[in-house]
């Protein structure tokens, strides 16, 4: 029989040295393997950490610019305001000079005179 599990065996390991090496080799694959999942779950972790983070300066970001297209907002409005009174004052300003250039001409001596002006 110790020649049967001799030749079944090549480089002279029996059974049992062959599943003790096997075991071993097991044993340190499954260590490298936890290794590796710790280290993962570690990266994971920081991951979630900086998605957090991310997440936060998003938020605040997100209500920084609501907060600016409000301004902008009250600015336009604010233009078109004065836009309009520009205008407005322009177009009294142009009445103005239209009025000022009328009474000009007929205080000039050689002006017509008109019978409502006696």
């Amino acid at each position: 029989m110790d020649a049967e599990v001799e030749t079944e065996w090549p480089d002279g390991f029996t059974r049992e040295e062959m599943l003790e090496q096997q075991s071993r080799l097991l044993v340190e694959e499954c260590h490298m393997l936890q290794k590796e999942l710790s280290r993962y779950r570690k990266n994971m972790a920081k991951l979630i950490g900086m998605h957090a983070d991310v997440a936060i300066e998003r938020d605040t970001l997100r209500a920084r610019l609501r907060k600016i297209e409000v301004q902008l907002s009250d600015c336009q409005r604010e233009k078109s305001a004065l836009g309009n009174r520009v205008a407005g004052l322009e177009s009294c300003r142009e009445q103005l000079e239209a009025i000022h250039k009328a009474r000009r001409d007929l205080t000039r001596p050689d002006a017509p005179v008109l019978r409502g002006d006696l």
